[in-house]
């Protein structure tokens, strides 16, 4: 089966993302991609191909925006599904996309991963619609043969009976298949709904992102003490030459979703991903809960999955990425600035120090500040490496937490 898809984009290398990222399938004829740079020549297109199944648009193109764009299609009534694509993600923009029919929001800078799974959706969705049509067409073309039938058999009353009850019982049915698309259609938007939840759940905090739903902004907060981990890939620039970049952002992607089921595990809050490097604070956005030993776990782990995960590629003769992983524990601000591109953040010099213990670490290791060390000492052994020489702070104890 072949799928067509249009791009509304203004933006020159779009069509390159596209057309290299689904090249296979273009190439084998599962995919038909056509490209336009604005509103108007996208209307155009949708007039002179009758079958287009899939559409991403751009919200600000010159011309008509991609706003302007879905509201035509919304009049018009084509049978496809439009996803916007833009750097403007903010909620008001995912708003207004939604409001005038957008299906799905994708966020520039792309995310191939992110991308193939909207198509896939959308392509998904699009075809139960118009399975649905063509069953309400099948549904009327039965009526009409019913009425056909009544009037061309009336002079046979008893036949023509029977023919009634059947119809009748055939009618039923097809009014419990509708009902049941409609509840399914329900729960669909219902589980949509889930998602969008859950999306912005993936970007804040819980109890951020209510406070956020509720008062228009989030208020930034103090806390005492906060435990805060930087994870750093050992030489990442020299193993990045190794691997081609599908390859390098599969490898850091895998390492990334393993430190976030493990943070997860622990309940420990992920920060944020800084190029190659994963931060995480223990005590944050709550602090009644607060445990620095599941901090220790998360590193002890973290370290572990490394060090198996090194082994399997080593074992195929694939390069992998060693871990070096610093901790400290202090007062940090914690909040959401800025009014696009929502981001739950930390602040402080408990950040800048657990920074420096990351750097100063080794590969396979965890490095820990002498305020951390005290509040595990007792229950974990650590390892004094004296003290080190630290950009900005002078010289600093530092431990290795033996494991």
């Amino acid at each position: 089966m072949t799928y067509h898809i249009l791009v509304v984009d203004d933006e020159p290398d779009v069509e390159a993302l596209f057309t290299q990222k689904f090249r296979s399938k273009i190439k084998s004829g599962e995919y038909v991609f056509y490209f336009a740079e604005n509103g108007f020549d996208a209307l155009k297109k949708l007039k002179d191909i009758a079958n287009i199944d899939v559409i991403f648009t751009d919200i600000n193109m010159p011309g008509m925006d991609g706003l302007t764009l879905l509201s035509k299609i919304k009049e018009e009534g084509y049978v496809c599904k439009t996803n916007v694509v833009s750097a403007y993600g903010d909620l008001k923009n995912i708003r207004n996309a939604m409001n005038n029919g957008a299906y799905d929001f994708v966020i520039k800078p792309i995310e191939l991963l992110d991308l193939d799974a909207t198509l896939q959706k959308s392509l998904r969705e699009n075809e139960m619609i118009k399975q649905g049509l063509r069953a309400k067409i099948e549904l009327e073309e039965a009526i009409k043969q019913r009425e056909q039938a009544l009037v061309e058999k009336a002079e046979a009353q008893q036949l023509a009976l029977e023919r009634l009850i059947e119809n009748e019982r055939m009618i039923i049915q097809q009014n419990e298949l509708l009902e049941n698309k409609v509840k399914e259609r329900t729960m669909e938007l219902q589980e949509e709904k889930r998602k969008t939840d859950e999306l912005l759940l993936s970007i804040l905090p819980r109890e951020t992102a209510e406070e956020l739903k509720m008062h228009g902004k989030v208020a930034p907060r103090h806390f005492k003490e906060v435990t805060v981990l930087f994870a750093d890939f050992v030489d990442f620039t020299s193993q990045s030459s190794n691997l081609s970049p599908e390859e390098l952002v599969e490898e850091i992607n895998h390492c990334f979703c393993e430190f976030d089921k493990i943070t997860e595990k622990y309940s420990v809050e992920k920060i944020k991903t800084i190029g190659d490097a994963y931060m995480c604070a223990e005590g944050v956005p709550v602090d009644t809960d607060y445990n620095i030993y599941s901090m220790v776990l998360v590193a002890l782990e973290m370290v572990s999955f490394i060090r198996r995960n090194k082994s399997e590629k080593t074992e195929i003769g694939k390069p992998a990425f060693d871990v070096r992983i610093g901790i400290h524990t202090g007062p940090v601000m914690a909040g959401v600035v800025g009014l696009k591109k929502f981001n739950y953040d930390i602040w402080g010099d408990t950040v800048n120090v657990a920074s420096r213990m990351e750097s100063h670490s080794e590969a396979g290791k965890i490095n820990m500040s002498e305020d951390t060390y005290h509040k595990i000492k007792d229950k974990y052994p650590c390892t004094f490496r004296g003290e080190i020489d630290t950009k900005g702070k002078g010289l600093v104890k530092m431990y290795y937490l033996n494991h």
